[in-house]
Formats: structure tokens, sequence, C-alpha cells
């Protein structure tokens, strides 16, 4: 026998006849029943039903039965068994009742193995003594609903009918034997950090309905990324984890409903080619960022932000130029990079350099009656024009 049963509020009848001597059922004194029913606070699985009748029933007339039931007021425990513990003990001997589609009443009479027929049981009372019965509702996990436990006493007339009925005592209970949970303590770690960033995610979930099992996700920007099923007993808090990559971006990272929390995984910086250094004449530079990045990029020295010019083509640059650039990804913003680069222009410069030179004339004279010349020069100066190229800083 199972030290724990499962006492769910089905439609549990509890249907005793007790034969005794005295009284008609009107006149069965109201203390003469006391009945309870109750979901067990430490196993919310477990539903107890318990009548308990006093010797105050020895003097009820034989004609009198008294009888109990569990009517089913809302909701369906199809397939439920009820045990019957008929000696008001449970470790002793039980009846069981497996409760069919649409029944919406269960008498003692229904149960298989019942010690007696309904209407032909004989509870004989000693003075002092009581009678316990208790009843234990199994198989109805996951279902809500809401029964009534009666005890009931009626005439029974000379072929066997009911009569008369009076309802002794009785009791309505609202059942939920599905699992609650709840998430609490959501910690993201890190925060923040180069891509692709593993974090850690933790949250504590706690089970305040019946045993059951809870599978948590893991979101990443409204989508499930990852899921986790754990078991929890009654009232048990368990820490569930996480670990996952997240790519270059801003994340929104949760489990479940619960306040997401921001985190950053930065990209990668951004590459300029060439490098930097000097060169003549116009230098095309190129930049390259990560996967799916946008690059925005200054030329006056200032920090780049998304508002700064965003890089679409590579960059002619005809002087020199102090770039700066960043990449984004998904809001996420690289550190900056920069680059430097002077470009040398060519520069003609003319001038003049005066210079000796040799200036040629003829000499005459006469020689025998003839005029004769010879070469004669000297020594005079003018001014040469002149042109050189040299490269000046653009």
């Amino acid at each position: 026998m199972k030290d724990k049963y499962i006492v769910l509020p089905l439609l549990v009848l509890l249907a005793f006849a007790a034969g005794i001597s005295g009284a008609s059922a009107a006149d069965i004194p109201s203390n003469a029943v006391n009945l309870t029913m109750q979901q067990n606070a430490s196993d919310p699985a477990q539903i107890i039903v318990d009548v308990n009748y006093s010797d105050d029933l020895q003097d009820v007339d034989p004609t009198v039965a008294v009888d109990a039931k569990l009517e089913l007021l809302e909701g369906n425990i199809t397939d439920a068994t009820i045990k019957w513990y008929y000696t008001g003990d449970l470790s002793g001997p039980s009846a069981d009742y497996t409760v069919p589609e649409g029944v919406q009443e269960v008498w003692l009479s229904s149960f298989t193995g019942a010690p007696v027929p309904q209407g032909a049981a004989k509870l004989y009372m000693e003075d002092g003594k009581s009678y316990r019965w208790l009843f234990v509702v199994e198989n109805a996990n996951g279902k809500v609903f809401r029964v009534r436990a009666s005890s009931v006493a009626f005439q029974l007339n000379s072929t066997g009918g009911i009569e008369n009925e009076t309802v002794l005592n009785s009791t309505n209970l609202t059942v939920d034997l599905q699992p609650h949970f709840s998430l609490a303590n959501l910690t993201v770690n890190p925060l923040s950090g180069s891509a692709p960033l593993t974090v850690n995610v933790t949250v504590n979930v706690t089970n305040t309905g019946v045993a059951g099992d809870y599978t948590a996700e893991l979101k990443v920007n409204g989508e499930v990324k990852d899921t986790k099923t754990v078991t929890l007993a009654t009232g048990e808090t368990r820490e569930v984890t996480f670990t996952y990559e997240l790519p270059a971006g801003l994340h929104s990272v949760t489990v479940g409903d619960l306040t997401p929390a921001s985190v950053t995984s930065t990209p990668a910086a951004p590459s300029a080619s060439p490098a930097s250094g000097i060169y003549r004449n116009n230098v095309t530079v190129t930049l390259t960022g990560p996967a799916n990045s946008t690059i925005y990029y200054t030329t006056n020295g200032s920090t780049p932000t998304v508002n700064s010019t965003k890089y679409t083509a590579p960059l002619v640059l005809s002087k020199s130029t102090a770039l700066k650039f960043i990449a984004v990804v998904n809001g996420a913003s690289s550190a900056v990079s920069s680059a430097s680069y002077t470009i040398m222009k060519p520069v003609t410069l003319t001038y003049y350099v005066k210079v000796k030179v040799k200036k040629w004339y003829k000499k005459w004279y006469r020689y025998y009656g003839k005029w004769r010349y010879k070469w004669r020069y000297y020594w005079t100066y003018r001014y040469v024009k002149k042109t050189s190229t040299y490269w000046q800083i653009a």
C-alpha cells in the first residue's frame, strides 16, 4: 500500500448503509457525522475525504441507511481511480473504483471489491466507538475540478428503494492538480564583450503546484534559442542554466517572460587597406568590417558615430587625411579604428640662373694690303631659365 494517496476531488460516493435502531433519518443528530475534504499542503496531488461517524448512530432505526457520496460540480475526472479505505486506515484494506466518462457522482456500491453492496451493509455502532472511512482519488494529475462530498441518510422502503433523503454533512472543494511554475532571479553574465560573446544565463524555477515538468525557454531578441526541461516537486526551487554564444550586436536575453537583460556583443574593429603611410599622388583606401556590418567614418579627426558618413565605396584620397572609422552590427559599435595617409604631390619650380658665357667676335686687321680677321672672345653673363620638380605634402 502506498504511503501517499492522491485524494483528488472526484465523484466519490461514500455509500454505506448503517443498520441501527431508534429514529428516522431526520432525527439523526448533526454531530453524528464529521466530514472533511482537503488538499494536502505538502503534497497537493493528494486529496483526502475523511468521513467519521460517531456512536450517536447506534440508536437509529434499521430502516435508515447512512451513505456518503462525491459529486463532480465542475471539470472532468474521467479515468481517475478512487480508493475507499473502509477501515479508516490508509494502510488497511481498500476497494477501487475507476470513474467512467460522463459520471457525475459516485456511491460506495460502485466500488470493485467493496465489502457490501449499497443498502445491505450494517454499521453496528458500539457505545463509545466511531467509524471512519477515507477516500483517496488517484490518477487525476493535470486536472482542475470542483467536487462536493456529502454524508446522506435516507429511509429504505420494503423493496430497498430510497425515500426521504437527508444530507447530514456536506463540503465543497476546488482542486487544482496542475503544477504552477514561476521564474525569478534572472542573471546574464557577462553583459558585454567581444563577439562572439559566450554568456551564461541562470534563472530560478519554483513549483507551487503538484509535481511536474517545466520546460524553460532561453529567448534572444524574442526568439527561442534553447530549452531545458526540469522536474520539480511541490514547493521545490531549482536553478536552470543556459550557455549561449551571441554574435555581434545588441541583444535582449531572457528566460520565459521575465524582463530581458541587454547584452552588447561588440563587433571586431574594421581595417583599412592600404595601411597608413606616405603615398605619391592619390591613394584609394578600402575599409573592411566584420560580416553584416555597416562602416561609418570621419576625415576631420573626430570620433565617428552612426550619424557620421556611411562608407559605401573605396575612398579616393587626394590630400593628406586622418581617417577614423567604426563598424556597426545590429546596433553594436566596434572600437574606433584609425589610419593616417600623407599624400605627396609633384610641384614644378621655374627659376633663372646667371651663367658665365664666352662672347665671340671678329678681330679685323690688314695684312699685305688685305683685310683679314681672327675670332676673339670675351667673358660675359646672361640669365638662363630652368625648371625642377619636387614632392610636396598635399
